[in-house]
């Protein structure tokens, strides 16, 4: 059922639904223009406030309707994206099964299929270790085919659960009841949840990830990155210019969420006028144009980090460089956002200037929130550079495996606690595959009294960073 499933009926549906939708919503829009219109009048008395209250009950009504038509919209989406996800599973179980002189024999729709061993040849017809290794991989492939009719019947039973909500949704005829309708948007929230969730590898490591996302097809990449760019923006590992993509599409969004929510007398904590301040900060960054361009690497979600968002803007592509340098500012945040992406692509260039045979990238790490963070500022803790930490890691590990070839050098630029100048540290980009890694004083090639601002002490990192002293 998987392999043969047609999602075009599905996809159809949807993109019907989202022409509806935004109908709907001017229609929404005229109805309130009437009520503000009402208001501004100087019509007032008993019919007045009667008409106001009729306009109101109508526009509640015509809101729940297109949060209906939303959720609906959603839950067709994901079950999309959900048979695109299985599908690529199923393929991918099939191409190893031919790599390892297995079959899949198709079985009814209750029966799990069937793995069995293809006839030897010749060569391999009398050797034990043969049949050693092939039952092996046999026993690994069943446990694979069980795995994805789990998650298929899974599959199945959300998406039946969640469009099930849509019953009875209606006290009687045109009048939507409230509860039925938040039920079907929570049912919508959770599916959206789970199909995250069921999105690359249960590992979840860079390297998986990269592998997983390589194994898609090219279609469902696209449909992916329209249906989730949050989490395909997230994804560790995959292509820079990918996550590029998926966090750009995501970042409006995310500032549209954002600026509903603020009119939540219960929203979350963290949504605040100045999170969001922030994310409008880092839309008017990444729109500037320039060489080389801004690639927007990571954006944390204010709803949930624990401390102040932040983000990594790349210039130019680090997965196709020679050297990668990673400018970490001294206090960033939000205020001197600016200033300390133009010192990442200052780097950039000059880095490319000091070596034009070999190309250069700089990435940066950005608070989008107030200074002080003492997760991104140098503290009396910290070794002779700043503590490369878990969120450093995290990054230049998904780097080193999102690069093409992995034969990189990765240099980080960073402030010194002690505030005595700025320190640039070198190292291969595929030591960072060891857990735990961070640069330490050995790695030091070179000192500057200033921060990459200034023009001298941008010269001589530029040139450390590209292996010259």
């Amino acid at each position: 059922m998987i392999k043969v499933a047609d999602v075009g009926t599905l996809k159809a549906t949807v993109r019907a639904l989202a022409t509806f939708e935004g109908k709907f919503k001017e229609r929404i829009a005229g109805w309130q223009t009437m009520q503000r219109n009402l208001a501004d009048s100087s019509w007032h008395g008993q019919a007045s406030n009667a008409t106001d209250t009729a306009l109101q009950e109508r526009t509640n009504q015509l809101f729940l309707v297109d949060q209906m038509t939303e959720d609906l919209r959603r839950m067709l989406t994901d079950a999309v994206d959900s048979i695109l996800l299985l599908q690529a599973r199923q393929k991918e179980l099939v191409t190893q099964a031919a790599g390892n002189c297995l079959e899949i024999v198709a079985a009814d729709v209750n029966t799990v299929p069937v793995v069995q061993i293809l006839p030897p040849d010749k060569h391999s017809r009398n050797d034990p270790e043969w049949r050693k290794e092939v039952e092996a991989a046999r026993d690994r492939l069943v446990d694979a085919v069980t795995l994805l009719c789990t998650d298929a019947q899974a599959v199945d039973e959300r998406l039946s659960k969640a469009l099930s909500s849509f019953d009875y949704i209606a006290k009687g005829e045109g009048d939507y009841d409230p509860a039925k309708v938040a039920e079907a948007n929570k049912s919508a929230g959770e599916l959206d949840k789970s199909v995250d969730q069921n999105m690359g590898s249960a590992a979840s490591t860079p390297d998986a990830n990269r592998k997983w996302w390589d194994s898609l097809p090219e279609s469902t990449r696209r449909q992916l990155l329209q249906d989730h760019p949050g989490r395909i923006g997230a994804m560790d590992g995959l292509p820079a210019e990918t996550r590029d993509q998926a966090n750009r599409a995501w970042l409006p969004q995310l500032r549209t969420q954002m600026a509903q929510e603020l009119a939540d007398p219960y929203r979350t904590p963290n949504v605040t006028q100045a999170n969001l301040d922030g994310l409008n900060a880092l839309q008017k960054q990444i729109d500037i144009p320039g060489v080389p361009p801004q690639l927007l690497l990571s954006v944390d979600d204010p709803r949930g980090v624990p401390h102040a968002p932040g983000a990594v803007i790349a210039y130019g592509n680090p997965d196709t460089a020679t050297n990668i340098a990673s400018y970490i500012p001294a206090n960033p945040a939000v205020g001197t956002l600016p200033a300390d992406a133009a010192a990442a692509r200052g780097l950039a260039v000059a880095a490319g200037r000091a070596d034009p045979t070999k190309p250069t990238a700089s990435i940066v790490f950005t608070s989008l929130g107030p200074p002080g963070d003492t997760s991104l500022t140098p503290t009396a803790f910290a070794g002779p550079m700043r503590d490369s930490g878990p969120t450093y890691y995290r990054a230049y590990n998904s780097l080193r495996a999102s690069h093409q070839d992995g034969n990189a050098v990765l240099s980080e630029v960073a402030a010194t606690p002690d505030g005595s100048g700025y320190v640039v540290a070198r190292t291969p980009l595929d030591s960072t595959k060891t857990p735990g890694w961070e640069f330490t004083a050995g790695s030091i090639v070179a000192r500057t009294p200033g921060s990459p601002h200034d023009p001298a002490s941008r010269h001589t990192a530029a040139t450390a960073i590209v292996g010259r002293r």
